[in-house]
């Protein structure tokens, strides 16, 4: 009896997956991304668990918390491996004789563009044989490729040795952040993504503060070192521990219920009973496998046309344009604090700067209640207004506080550069960190809002705004010294103050409009014939 009021349960007529909402009781039949949240007074689980072990939603809690874990380091060491050098770039200067000055900035430019061009490659790589062959293989090419920067003899080997690396960690952007999303469901998906996101930053800062002391003792070659033995016990690790999060998620047709019959939606409440007699149990065997598909390569041409369809949906473009803004935030001032701060009349030691990335492990520990857990709760909130119905425009809501900090934290840092002999330190140092948090929650918002608002064209969508913001870092860094030469500190500040403002303010008509924006893609797009 038990058994059968499962199967009643799992007899979804619509789950996420396919973006549809008209037997949730919604009244647009392509309305991809709304779907009943809460019923009663219970989370419902969106998308809909199946009764197969194998399921990476049915993965028990540790697993996740793991595999997040894991892929937050993974992040992490791939941003020092590529960011990393700006802070000691007087170092690496001294490595070189004086012809080849001018090219040094190469090491510290084109990995921005490289990882941009590594998510073009691999996110559709990623749908045609799956997202952990293609998550082993970035993590093989870093270990490769930080042998062969260390053990490099000249600068044009250096800096193809960094292509390279940079190749492999651009899927710390899109490719991680789709792994994680695809193992929680939508009500955790805030707080997954902050988790990711606080790792990354946390790991990254505390790197950093080591590589200040690392390479003056023990060289640049040993640092390419220290973090090419981490990404070897990664690679261990995500190969022992992180499974295939891609499942072709179909709905079960036992029951089959018919219109008049109501469904019972599956919540946090439900008991629900695995079934390894008709799936198959998940074994170790089983997740120790690399393909878990057959090649779909026609998938990939899929994915490049619904990536170029993403450019005419209005709230794509200006979740691209609002992380490409608040990234260029971060790059500026993570390009700028050293001499700032090397420099009267605070002169710093080298060995200080370090520490100054310590803010950033703050920022991450307050941006985890504030954006993760306060995006999940907002959602809820939002929803229970809306009789238990969840609209991913809930989701926009929380980039109002980052984007209040983000502006911020420009005019404090430009009046502060500019004039420092009026403003202590911590002008360059808190709006630095807070330039981070700001990033870290549009790029939160960006990807829970796609994934729930177009599920089946996320991967896409996602690359669109990883690879483009990417592109738009590579451009910023190539124009930093002219535009603040041309406008000094304060002036450069003020005019990344005005845009982030503005692109902010673009979110109300992306929030009012959202959900016609949602349901005129899905029509133009990607209706069935």
């Amino acid at each position: 009896m038990a058994d059968d009021k499962l199967d009643h349960m799992q007899a979804q007529v619509e789950t996420l997956e396919n973006g549809r909402s008209s037997s949730l009781g919604l009244d647009a039949p392509h309305e991809a991304g709304s779907v009943q949240l809460l019923d009663s007074h219970h989370v419902v689980l969106v998308p809909t668990p199946s009764r197969d072990p194998k399921d990476p939603l049915n993965l028990p809690g540790w697993r996740k918390n793991v595999a997040v874990l894991i892929i937050g380091l993974y992040s992490a060491i791939a941003v020092l491996a590529t960011g990393g050098m700006g802070a000691i770039v007087t170092q690496v200067r001294a490595m070189y004789p004086p012809e080849d000055q001018i090219r040094v900035a190469d090491l510290l430019t084109y990995p921005t563009l490289f990882m941009g061009i590594g998510n073009l490659l691999a996110m559709p790589l990623c749908v045609a044989i799956g997202r952990r062959p293609v998550f082993l293989l970035s993590l093989l090419v870093l270990v490769a490729s930080g042998i062969w920067c260390a053990c490099s003899s000249s600068l044009s080997s250096h800096i193809a040795g960094r292509n390279i690396l940079s190749l492999a960690a651009g899927q710390s952007e899109a490719l991680v952040a789709f792994m994680v999303q695809e193992m929680h469901f939508l009500h955790q998906r805030g707080r997954a993504a902050t988790w990711n996101a606080a790792i990354q930053g946390a790991g990254t800062g505390a790197m950093f503060v080591a590589t200040t002391y690392l390479v003056p003792a023990w060289g640049m070659r040993w640092w390419y070192g220290v973090i090419t033995i981490i990404d070897g016990v990664l690679l261990l690790a995500a190969f022992l521990l992180v499974p295939e999060t891609m499942y072709d998620r179909i709905l079960e047709d036992e029951g089959n219920p018919s219109n008049e019959t109501k469904v019972a939606r599956v919540t946090t409440k439900t008991n629900l009973t695995l079934d390894p007699d008709r799936y198959g149990a998940r074994t170790w065997r089983h997740d120790l496998k690399i393909f878990h598909f057959t090649p779909r390569w026609s998938e990939t041409w899929i994915f490049y046309k619904v990536a170029g369809q993403s450019f005419f949906i209005p709230s794509i473009v200006w979740l691209l344009l609002l992380n490409g803004a608040f990234l260029g935030v971060y790059v500026f001032h993570s390009s700028t604090f050293a001499p700032v701060l090397l420099g009267p009349p605070y002169l710093f030691k080298f060995e200080f700067l370090g520490f100054v990335q310590l803010a950033i492990v703050v920022a991450t520990f307050i941006a985890l209640p504030l954006i993760g857990y306060g995006s999940d709760w907002i959602i809820k909130l939002m929803s229970r207004m809306n009789k238990g119905v969840y609209q991913p425009e809930y989701r926009l809501l929380s980039v109002i506080l980052p984007s209040i900090i983000a502006v911020v934290s420009c005019v404090i840092y430009g009046q502060t550069a500019q004039h420092p002999e009026k403003w202590s330190w911590a002008g360059i140092v808190i709006p630095y960190a807070a330039g981070f948090l700001a990033f870290m929650g549009a790029n939160t918002v960006a990807i829970t809002y796609v994934v729930d608002s177009w599920p089946a064209e996320a991967g896409p969508m996602l690359l669109v705004v990883a690879a483009g913001r990417g592109f738009i870092s590579f451009g910023l860094s190539y124009a930093m010294v002219p535009w603040v030469e041309k406008n000094e500190y304060d002036g450069s500040m003020r005019d990344l103050a005005v845009v982030c403002g503005v692109f902010a303010l673009l979110g109300i008509p992306c929030y009012v409009f959202g959900r016609k924006m949602r349901v005129w893609s899905q029509k133009r797009f990607w209706s069935p014939a």
